[in-house]
């Protein structure tokens, strides 16, 4: 969903006017970019003799919570104690490299091949609780043993190539748009899923 807002903000940008000399010299951005192939994140883009490009990408997140039932309903064959797996925070790290090949220049920005990878890295925090029955189907923790705690752990990656532009937005702002054919972990191609990102560029 960002990615296809700082798609549609781009195009909307991406008017024709003169590059200043000294913007255009330009050749390491830092931003945010979001996509597949791309990744997620903190972005560096570097463009060596104004064809050849290099970006990497790195971002990451925390999300749940520890919140341990103290008590649980279920049907569990009348069995007196149970163990009980539970989730509890998941973080999440996106890195990415990818290959920019300069195709075109002009007043409006440029227009490129762009070829990489990404891997989305999971790990999630577990607990294994043992509870003991109150009736039927009515189970409350027990107290006197301790949770156990284990990490899980999962990766997608994702690997393609697609055609980008770079629109100069001016004052040294640049924003990326591109549509790359993307292929998963599962060997399924992902067709043409906009990506976008957002630079500045200080040298």
């Amino acid at each position: 969903m960002i990615a296809v807002l700082l798609f549609v903000a781009c195009l909307s940008q991406g008017q024709t006017q003169s590059s200043k000399t000294k913007e255009e010299n330009r050749t390491t951005g830092l931003g945010l970019h979001f996509g597949t192939i791309s990744g997620n994140g903190f972005s560096y883009r570097k463009y060596y003799n104004n064809k050849s490009g290099l970006q990497v990408t790195l971002g990451g997140f925390t999300s749940g919570s520890k919140e341990i039932d103290s008590s649980i309903y279920g049907n569990y064959n009348g069995a007196s104690t149970i163990t009980i797996t539970e989730n509890g925070k998941k973080t999440k790290l996106s890195s990415a490299i990818n290959y920019v090949r300069t195709l075109d220049t002009n007043q409006v920005g440029r227009f490129y091949i762009v070829a990489g990878g990404s891997l989305l890295s999971s790990f999630i925090r577990q607990y294994e609780i043992d509870y003991q029955i109150v009736n039927k189907a009515y189970y409350t923790i027990i107290k006197d043993h301790p949770e156990r705690k284990k990490w899980d752990s999962e990766y997608a990656y994702y690997f393609g190539f697609g055609l980008g532009f770079d629109f100069n937005m001016g004052q040294n702002f640049h924003c990326a748009v591109e549509l790359p054919l993307t292929i998963d972990e599962d060997s399924e191609i992902r067709m043409y899923i906009p990506q976008a990102g957002i630079y500045y560029f200080f040298k």
